[in-house]
């Protein structure tokens, strides 16, 4: 007959076990990656553009007018053709409008109130689109502070918003497939300065919606989409955040409820916002809201780094690339941090394991720093 467990051993192994489970992995042991670029990079985005099935980066030179690539080829990365912009580059993205199933370049400027589109031969290799730049904001003095790209119609097209700080507004351009883009219609008012805003399903309808900051308030605003290019005001929006001046959204799913949350990082302070949401587009602040990084932080982004099912944190400030670690209840906290003088962070699986791998850009260094997770 085989001996019973005692009550007591059996409590220490599911403790031992528990405990074994809750221990964060280990935080990347090796100097990141260094890949230079031009001068003065502001802005990075990764996929990949030359179609071998392995991530590249992009990223806004402002000082040199241009955009990089860096492809990568066997764990290195090789200088591609640069993009001539014809004005600093302030923000970068990657999507296909064209349809022809490689990615293309979209990028804006801090002062100007257009969006200029390059499009991709598949091989990495970029040239202006026609009509391009097409202007967002037709004003005097125009003050560009916010990219973002989804489909934001339902045609399966990638569309671009843009926010305009001293507008008070944002503009939506609709892509016609063919790397073109057009105006939806008159800029939205947010009801104060707009600053980077993030696109999601807020409501659970389907439909992409837009959150705004108000960098100019201690709100933020969320525009329900009506699934044609047109936004409007959710009920209560704009939505106080409790703290001045939040700088950035990241939108994702911190407590768990299928439902997307917000985190919004404030300027000059250490404070951040995390905003849950409760299903049906109500937002409400966190139990441990606000949380503080222990820096200021400008751009982030919400992936999973450490694998262990909650959303974390990447974000760039203050000298400083920063993940904040989710409890999926929530709540984030400081996990690690490493020197970089970037304002804009990214997580993307850059070599192929099947982990996020953080990255921003260097202004101070003009390279692109990358941190290689371990599994």
């Amino acid at each position: 007959m085989a001996r019973p467990w005692s009550p007591c051993l059996l409590a220490y192994l599911a403790l031992t076990a528990c405990s074994r489970i809750s221990e964060p992995p280990a935080r990347p042991g090796a100097p990141p990656i260094t890949i230079p670029v031009g001068a003065l990079p502001i802005d990075l985005a990764a996929g990949d553009v030359d179609g071998d099935g392995v991530l590249d980066l992009v990223s806004a030179d402002a000082r040199d007018r241009a955009i990089s690539v860096r492809l990568q080829h066997g764990g290195a990365w090789v200088a591609g053709e640069s993009v001539a912009a014809g004005f600093e580059p302030h923000m970068v993205a990657l999507a296909d409008l064209d349809g022809d199933r490689d990615l293309d370049l979209v990028a804006t400027s801090h002062d100007s109130g257009a969006v200029f589109v390059a499009l991709n031969d598949g091989s990495g290799r970029f040239a202006p689109a026609p009509g391009s730049p097409v202007t967002a904001f037709a004003v005097a003095h125009p003050h560009n502070h916010g990219l973002a790209v989804g489909d934001v119609n339902g045609d399966g097209r990638p569309d671009v918003v843009v926010a305009d700080q001293t507008q008070r507004a944002i503009a939506v351009l609709l892509a016609d497939g063919h790397g073109g883009l057009v105006l939806a219609g008159a800029p939205v008012a947010v009801g104060a300065d707009a600053y980077p805003p993030a696109l999601g399903d807020i409501d659970g309808d389907g439909r992409l919606d837009v959150v705004v900051p108000m960098v100019g308030s201690d709100a933020i605003a969320v525009l329900l989409g009506d699934g044609a290019g047109g936004f409007a005001h959710a009920p209560g929006s704009p939505i106080h955040t409790g703290r001045a001046r939040p700088y950035a959204i990241a939108l994702g799913d911190f407590d768990g409820n299928g439902a997307l949350d917000v985190f919004a990082p404030h300027d000059d302070t250490n404070d951040i916002t995390v905003l849950l949401n409760d299903g049906h587009g109500g937002l409400r602040p966190a139990p441990s809201s606000p949380v503080s990084a222990g820096l200021r932080l400008w751009r982030t982004t919400a992936v999973d780094v450490d694998g262990d099912g909650a959303l974390d944190v990447v974000g760039a400030g203050s000298g400083s690339l920063v993940v904040l670690r989710g409890d999926g209840r929530g709540g984030l906290r400081l996990w690690w941090r490493e020197p970089a003088e970037g304002w804009t962070a990214i997580a993307a699986d850059l070599d192929g394991d099947g982990h996020p791998d953080p990255a921003t850009a260097d202004q101070a260094a003009n390279v692109l720093r990358v941190w290689l997770s371990r599994s």
